[in-house]
């Protein structure tokens, strides 16, 4: 059993990040699904498929969620779940991130949120 992941996301983000991912990983790790989140969705709509892709997700180990932005609709979807013990949300996704918490698909979900948030700065970097 691995951590599941949700890449909850405005539009195709998540979409083409795990494209990226595979493409640099070579395959997929852990159990991921995506769901994207466009203007025009209900927020109340998406918080229940969110809920099943939840459930569908946890097969013990819990479900780590990776939105876009903070504050925004994915984010806020996303800080629902938040308060639930299998459940753990980091905002801010990039590529960096998403490599980061392939490389370690058998840490409990602390850890990997951890790994996350470490993969997620580390790849925030001032090029001079």
């Amino acid at each position: 059993m691995k951590v599941g992941l949700l890449l909850l996301t405005h539009n195709e983000i998540g979409t083409q990040l795990l494209l990226a991912a595979k493409s640099v990983f070579g395959h997929v790790p852990s159990r991921v699904e995506i769901l994207p989140v466009d203007h025009y969705d209900q927020p109340t709509d998406v918080i229940n498929l969110a809920k099943q892709y939840v459930r569908v997700l946890d097969e013990g180990k819990g479900v780590l969620i990776l939105t876009d932005m903070f504050g925004s609709t994915p984010s806020n979807i996303a800080k629902e779940f938040s308060k639930k013990n299998n459940v753990k949300v980091v905002s801010g996704i990039n590529l960096s991130m998403v490599l980061n918490v392939f490389n370690y698909p058998s840490l409990s979900l602390n850890a990997l949120t951890k790994k996350a948030l470490d993969g997620g700065k580390q790849g925030i970097v001032d090029i001079k």
